[in-house]
């Protein structure tokens, strides 16, 4: 679609890349990169710095440079799961950071993805990118074979971020064995099973394991939004790194991995046991009445971050019920 020019940027004498589209064939997709990019603000996708503009209407992207190579070129398999994760979890961010303004990379793969010096993955080429809405619509099928979505084959297709999020799932497994089946090869793709990821060489947990092949559903309505991805990938990655503060009667406690549960009970009235299992604070045990933000509890309930229990119906007299707050820390991933 073009030429990349390496350049030094003297003011700032740092590396930059720069990206020229010489056919005006392509001007429209270079706009719609140029408009997409210059709405980045993410940690995993390159940031653009400038905008050329020349006498014959080509034009100049000069964008973040990343010296290496790409996840395709580079590949190799993940020595661990948690290596695994923070891979997959770094993708998916930046996916959901793409999302969240509107826009669809539509051509999510390795290429396209390289590791800058400080371990950070960044997404990067745009030239598909078009805004989500009504008007996302191509004629003719613009994409690369293996990770585009079955419905991007229509003769008009019309196209969500659901097909972004099938991309992520087949490079996801790509990452993970370093190929891809026959029937996701196809043109069009015909995923036909579920269970992709219960193949690779190391064990998932089931919710992963789940959520990853759904990424790779046929139908694009079965696919999870891309910010669900992300947070059940960044669940387990800080497994037993969540702590929450619990406040109750004005004596302040930890709940963690050092100490797992917390029995809160007002005699005759309400009682209700918290457990931290290395993922989520899950309600094990609950007698009377027992609200969390209002809300009834049932034995399953996982607390929705910070919250307040309260011991004691809304209907009862203050000096019969109990407060006890919950504030859940948000622990920082590290590279």
């Amino acid at each position: 679609m073009g030429s990349v020019v390496i350049c030094l940027d003297e003011v700032l004498n740092r590396n930059v890349a720069i990206k020229f589209v010489h056919s005006t064939t392509h001007q429209r997709r270079m706009r719609d990169e140029l408009a997409a990019l210059l709405k980045m603000r993410s940690k995993h996708v390159v940031q653009i710095y400038d905008i050329l503009r020349f006498d014959d209407d080509d034009i100049g992207l000069v964008q973040e440079f990343i010296d290496g190579q790409d996840l395709f070129e580079g590949y190799r398999i993940p020595s661990s799961a948690d290596c695994f994760y923070k891979l997959l979890w770094q993708i998916a961010s930046g996916i959901s950071d793409i999302h969240a303004l509107g826009v669809i990379h539509r051509d999510i793969k390795p290429n396209n993805m390289k590791t800058d010096p400080e371990g950070v993955i960044k997404i990067f080429d745009f030239g598909l990118a078009r805004d989500a809405g009504p008007s996302a619509m191509t004629i003719g099928f613009v994409g690369t074979k293996g990770f585009a979505a079955p419905e991007l084959f229509a003769s008009r297709a019309s196209f969500t971020n659901a097909i972004d999020t099938y991309a992520f799932g087949s490079t996801a497994l790509f990452l993970a064995t370093g190929s891809l089946p026959d029937e996701l090869m196809e043109m069009p793709p015909v995923p036909s099973r579920s269970g992709y990821f219960s193949d690779i060489r190391f064990a998932l947990p089931h919710e992963i394991a789940v959520i990853l092949d759904s990424c790779i559903a046929a139908a694009p309505d079965d696919r999870p939004p891309m910010s669900i991805v992300r947070d059940v990938l960044a669940k387990h990655l800080l497994f037993d790194k969540h702590q929450a503060l619990v406040v109750f009667e004005e004596n302040a406690s930890y709940l963690n991995s050092a100490s797992r549960s917390v029995d809160l009970n007002l005699p005759t009235i309400g009682r209700v046991e918290i457990h931290y299992d290395g993922l989520v604070f899950r309600v094990t045990t609950v007698s009377g009445e027992v609200f969390i933000n209002n809300r009834p509890v049932v034995a399953g309930d996982i607390l929705p971050g910070s919250c307040v229990v309260a011991l004691g119906g809304p209907d009862r007299r203050a000096n019969f019920r109990k407060f006890i707050t919950f504030d859940l820390s948000h622990p920082e991933i590290v590279l």
